[in-house]
This record gives C-alpha cells, sequence and structure tokens, in this order.
C-alpha cells in the first residue's frame, strides 16, 4: 500500500466517527430543556420597565387620589433628570399644588435559592427603601415571577393656600415730644 492510499483511508475513517457522532443520543439533552422550560419563570431578570404609583393625599391626611404608569428603564436605571422631570410634571393635580414628601422604591431582588427561606419568613427580608435624595434609582435584576411588583412610590401632601392679605397695617401718628417747662 502507498502513502496516498493510507491516507484515503483515514479519511474514510474520519467520515464514519462523524456519522458515528451525528448518530448519538442527544435526548436526554431535549428532556432536560423540557425540564428546566417549568423553572424559568424562577430565575433573575434584568429590570426593563417599572411601575410608578403616585399618592395624592390631601390636607385632611386622606388618600385622594392615585395614578399609575409605567415607565422603561435605561440599564436598569431611572436617571436623576428623568425623575426630577416626573417628581415636577405630577406635582399639580386638579389645579392643586402639591409638595414631594417621599420616594419609596421596592424592588424584589430576592435571590432563587433565597425564596424557600423566604416564603417561611417572610418578616426577615425587606424589599422597600426610602429615598432621601433625589438621585438616580438603580433596580437590581429580580425573579421573573416578581418583576411586575418593581415599582417607585411617589407620595405628594397637598400644600396650603397661602393667604394674599397678611401684611399687618400700621399706624403712623405724629407723637407730641416736646415737653412744656412748668412756670412755678
Amino acid at each position: 500500500m502507498s502513502e496516498h492510499e493510507i491516507d484515503e483511508i483515514d479519511e474514510i475513517d474520519e467520515i464514519d466517527e462523524i456519522d458515528e457522532i451525528d448518530e448519538l443520543d442527544d435526548s436526554w439533552i431535549t428532556e432536560l430543556e423540557k425540564e428546566e422550560k417549568d423553572y424559568n419563570s424562577f430565575y433573575r431578570e434584568e429590570n426593563e420597565t417599572i411601575k410608578l404609583v403616585y399618592v395624592y393625599i390631601n390636607k385632611k391626611n386622606q388618600i385622594y387620589f392615585v395614578k399609575k404608569e409605567s415607565i422603561m428603564l435605561e440599564n436598569k436605571i431611572l436617571d436623576k433628570t428623568k425623575l426630577i422631570f416626573l417628581l415636577k410634571n405630577n406635582k399639580n393635580l386638579n389645579g392643586k399644588k402639591h409638595k414631594l414628601i417621599s420616594i419609596l422604591q421596592y424592588n424584589i431582588d430576592l435571590a432563587p435559592e433565597d425564596l424557600g427561606s423566604y416564603l417561611k419568613n417572610k418578616d426577615n427580608f425587606n424589599f422597600l427603601k426610602v429615598k432621601s435624595s433625589l438621585s438616580e434609582l438603580k433596580w437590581d435584576d429580580t425573579i421573573t415571577v416578581f418583576k411586575d411588583l418593581n415599582s417607585l412610590h411617589i407620595i405628594y401632601y397637598e400644600e396650603k393656600k397661602k393667604s394674599s392679605n397678611n401684611t399687618k397695617k400700621i399706624y403712623i401718628r405724629k407723637l407730641n415730644r416736646k415737653s412744656r417747662k412748668k412756670l412755678t
């Protein structure tokens, strides 16, 4: 046998091996993917949108209006300028001015492995954060089932109307400060 014939036989053997690889049983992979499909909703995903909830409180400390909307996040962040824009645009309602009382960020950033302990004792977890400054807000990745619960709550209080007549009247009188000399 020549060297050329040996090379051809080796090539034929390689082709046979490739055919054998194609014939390998890969049904276990599809079976695993089917089983995994049931658990896809328990993996963390990036937050693309959040729910904004505006709560308006009147002078009697009663909630008199709640407004909801959804907003898109950019890279899981609501930046400072967009937040200020939203706050200014929603501070007036029905011709009444409101002042901002509080900003509350609700972000369920529970890890999938902590889900069991969360279901057993919910008191050990706190997902609500009070924001004390106007800065960018970041939402962490969330389990798919809980994504709809992530929100930002903005609470406004109705401002008291300032009365326009609050100047005090001042009366100017000429006082007689001269004293008379007593003649005796």
